[in-house]
């Protein structure tokens, strides 16, 4: 097995971004190069917020500020984005980045 110095592993916010580019794939906000484009999935997407509430929950006390915030903005994003989904208004537009994300926090299932 090669190794490839170009791809970056072990780095928690990056960890976290791949997660919720799942969510942002599912709620349709991101495309895959050579997919098809495809309407959302609120079952898929709510799976993804259902696994990075439970990285919060198994990291509470054990994250810097910076990952905790990076973890609260993606969560925050997607359940707002989940709840869009769901009423039917979905910004078809990209997918945000952790610059301008909401930090409000939106709980989907209510």
């Amino acid at each position: 097995m090669t190794s490839d110095s170009s791809i970056p592993g072990g780095d928690f916010r990056l960890f976290l971004q791949k997660i919720a580019m799942q969510g942002f794939y599912a709620l349709g906000l991101v495309e895959i190069p050579g997919a098809p484009k495809t309407g959302p999935n609120l079952a898929m997407a709510r799976s993804v917020i259902d696994d990075i509430r439970m990285i919060q929950e198994k990291c509470e006390g054990n994250l810097d500020d910076g990952e905790r915030q990076t973890l609260e903005k993606y969560l925050s994003d997607l359940q707002l984005q989940y709840l869009a989904a769901e009423k039917g208004d979905v910004d078809q537009g990209q997918a945000p980045n952790e610059e301008n994300v909401s930090s409000e926090e939106t709980d989907p299932g209510t």
